[in-house]
């Protein structure tokens, strides 16, 4: 399960990305680290000295825990389509790999209490349709496609519907701080050749 407490120290982990195992864990970890540190900042931001106080609510920890996990699940659809255009120099890789690498990230952690006999169908769906319209495209900047992560931690935010609409561009700008970041990093860690040859490797094996 994760542990988003404990993923402050996961932003500083430097391991060589070089096959699938290690690509979906990259993914899984940014996404939470990214999840964490805006929402955190975001009702630091809002909230000021009340801060503290709220932390100690019950539920108010419990919409923080929510905003955290819809904002890792939407930040970590970002990111693969993120890698995708890093790694289309390096050749074709078929729509379904990215599919099975977003249901592998969201697998990989125990469902939240939030999402509980639901699962995670709706945010599947959103990110299928999200890929299609990405692969149609040409390459699209880090910045143009994080907005989506951003606008999901914000909707979930704890705070007030009347002040949510004028903190947008707030928020996305802290998001897209983060996920750029987070990018750069991962560019030095990974060895996109490998990934490719390992993800086109995993094709040709039988089902």
């Amino acid at each position: 399960m994760m542990n988003f407490m404990k993923l402050l120290t996961i932003g500083a982990r430097r391991g060589r990305v070089e096959t699938l195992a290690e690509l979906c864990n990259a993914i899984g970890e940014g996404a939470a680290f990214i999840a964490q540190g805006a929402g955190y900042a975001y009702i630091r931001a809002r909230s000021g000295l009340m801060g503290p106080r709220l932390m100690q609510d019950a539920g108010f920890g419990a919409s923080m825990d929510r905003c955290k996990w819809e904002g890792f699940s939407a930040i970590a659809g970002d990111l693969i389509l993120i890698v995708e255009t890093e790694l289309r120099p390096h050749g074709s890789v078929s729509a379904e790999f990215w599919r099975r690498l977003y249901r592998e990230v969201l697998a990989a952690q125990a469902m939240p209490a939030h999402r509980a006999g639901a699962g995670w169908a709706d945010r599947i769906a959103d990110f299928d349709r999200a890929l299609d319209a990405h692969l149609a495209l040409p390459t699209r900047g880090v910045e143009t496609l994080c907005e989506h992560g951003a606008e999901v931690l914000l909707e979930f935010a704890p705070v007030e519907d009347r002040i949510r609409k004028y903190d947008r561009e707030m928020v996305v700008n802290n998001v897209k701080f983060r996920v750029i970041e987070h990018i750069d990093a991962l560019r030095r860690r990974a060895d996109w050749q490998a990934l490719a040859a390992a993800i086109n490797l995993e094709a040709t094996q039988p089902s």
